[in-house]
């Protein structure tokens, strides 16, 4: 059975089921690609959904166990959660495990016959928009589809995720929120009886994403004694505490590093942890201490210029003493 043939038959969350059937048969990821004619990556992120949900287990180069039977309802729920559903499942969040979240697509457009016309096609096929303004001015439509804010403008389409995404690293997350996306696109294609794609595919970026490490022991601190922390580099703001849903975060925000940022983080925290000493008041203690070092330093660094600026003032004095001298001298010599 070929790949869309599966895809079409079983739809995106039944090749959980799928995928799960083919594993306790004894086949491999490699041998369900090949027999399937699925791609490594689609195995691949059902395969990270099925270890996040608990049923499976790897425990060797391509080889993974069951560990107990199927349950889609487990599955859905230890991968995805919504924004109302947050703060009464906070038991499905271990320590520093990755909730991606706030995320923003946005979908650029191909060239479409009467596109800039859809308010008056959409009004004819009882498709229900409302007008999109920006800066006061209609720049659009936009419109609630699956639980989803869509905007609709003549270039693009953009998508507002409101789910949460759990999973082990913040590039699974947004793995799993990507393909989410690309499965309303294709809902949305037939809802609004249009072709989103260039080429065969969709030409699309992620606008804004965060990640957070949940249960974090440094935002944890920083929560109990009232503190807030917000790190800034060149380009703004990169990484903050934050207590969301009581969920004690240590986030990464910059829409373009916040995935790599996040494994950073990840990695600094998962290094702690193997060092007793490094308990998270050490930690807050440390932070607070390189703070109140940038300080002294910039304090330093004013009154050294400020000394620089005097010397070099002194300086200028002294070679403008020098050459009156000189001519003093150069006159009586005379």
């Amino acid at each position: 059975m070929a790949s869309k043939e599966v895809q079409n038959q079983l739809g995106s969350s039944n090749l959980n089921l799928f995928i799960y059937n083919q594993l306790k048969a004894g086949l491999r990821p490699s041998k369900i690609c090949e027999k399937f004619g699925l791609k490594k990556t689609a195995v691949q992120y059902h395969l990270s959904i099925l270890k996040q949900a608990g049923l499976i287990e790897k425990i060797g180069y391509g080889v993974w166990e069951i560990l107990k039977e199927f349950d889609e309802k487990e599955v859905q729920k230890s991968t995805k959660v919504t924004s109302r559903q947050l703060g009464d499942n906070l038991n499905l969040f271990k320590q520093d495990k990755v909730r991606g979240h706030a995320f923003q697509f946005k979908i650029n457009l191909p060239k479409l016959r009467n596109w800039e016309k859809r308010g008056d096609l959409f009004l004819k096929k009882g498709i229900k928009v409302e007008p999109l303004i920006i800066g006061g001015a209609e720049r659009g439509q936009k419109l609630e589809f699956k639980g989803r804010k869509i905007w609709l403008t003549n270039k693009s389409i953009v998508i507002y995720e409101k789910s949460s995404y759990l999973a082990d690293t913040s590039k699974e997350a947004q793995e799993r929120a990507i393909h989410d996306m690309l499965s309303l696109m294709k809902s949305l294609e037939n809802y609004l009886q249009a072709n989103f794609k260039i080429g065969q595919y969709y030409k699309f970026k992620v606008s804004r994403q965060h990640y957070s490490l949940v249960k974090n022991a440094l935002a944890q601190q920083y929560d109990k004694e009232g503190n807030k922390l917000q790190v800034f580099n060149e380009d703004g703001l990169w990484f903050l505490i934050d207590n969301s849903y009581n969920l004690h975060e240590a986030e990464t925000v910059h829409p373009k590093t916040s995935v790599e940022d996040n494994k950073k983080v990840q990695n600094y925290f998962n290094g702690i942890k193997k060092f007793e000493d490094y308990t998270p008041q050490f930690v807050v203690n440390s932070m607070q201490g390189i703070q109140n070092n940038q300080l002294i330093f910039a304090k330093n660094i004013e009154s050294h210029i400020k000394a620089i600026q005097d010397i070099g003032n002194a300086t200028q004095m002294l070679k403008e003493e020098v050459i009156r001298l000189r001519r003093v001298i150069n006159k009586n010599g005379r």
